[in-house]
């Protein structure tokens, strides 16, 4: 079960969101990300499979230190970014989204779910947070760059509603979400939480 404070907001201690239990496995606790974050980042992009790490960053390298420091500071440059921690023996950074500010005021978005805690709805409700603090604080849309093969993000936007900004016919388009829209999901969809 997961009890969480609004999406986008920041109402808990130490920047927690949501925290999930689980009789069957750890603990989730969603957080905004902070500088000790960063080798918990390096660790997740590290762990991801070639395929998901081209994915999400359009190379098959993982992220560059530099690039992860930038993440950790996401707010001190007007982005947002969320982290998901499972707790056990020693905490894992099992998934990470935000955005970072355009030249234009929109925000450009990425996220990624570790392997094991795919199918979860975990992917769907760190979207839906980000996009929730993008419409708290007067971003108006949040874009990104999806390779056509990327079937995950694909399926997770489909639900958000988006507009495609650019198609590249044989690798990728850029898509909008408009921040202030509700997800349009199915009925049965509309109250999931991540399991």
């Amino acid at each position: 079960m997961l009890a969480h404070a609004d999406p986008g907001t920041d109402a808990a201690a130490g920047g927690v969101v949501a925290t999930l239990g689980r009789p069957d496995g750890p603990a989730l606790t969603v957080r905004t990300v902070t500088k000790a974050d960063v080798d918990g980042l390096d660790a997740l992009f590290q762990g991801l499979s070639d395929d998901d790490r081209h994915h999400r960053f359009f190379s098959l390298r993982p992220p560059a230190r530099k690039f992860l420091e930038q993440m950790t500071q996401a707010e001190a440059e007007g982005g947002y970014r969320l982290v998901a921690v499972a707790s056990g023996a020693e905490d894992a950074l099992v998934a990470e989204a935000g955005y970072a500010i355009l030249p234009d005021g929109d925000g450009e978005f990425a996220l990624t779910v570790a392997a094991g805690w795919r199918g979860r709805r975990l992917g769907r409700y760190l979207l839906d947070a980000i996009v929730a603090a993008a419409a708290a604080r007067g971003v108006p849309n949040l874009q990104a760059d999806i390779m056509l093969g990327n079937a995950q993000m694909l399926a997770l936007i489909r639900d958000r509603g988006y507009l495609t900004l650019h198609r590249d016919e044989f690798s990728d388009m850029r898509i909008a979400i408009d921040a202030a829209q509700p997800a349009r999901r199915r009925q049965r969809d509309a109250a999931a939480v991540p399991r």
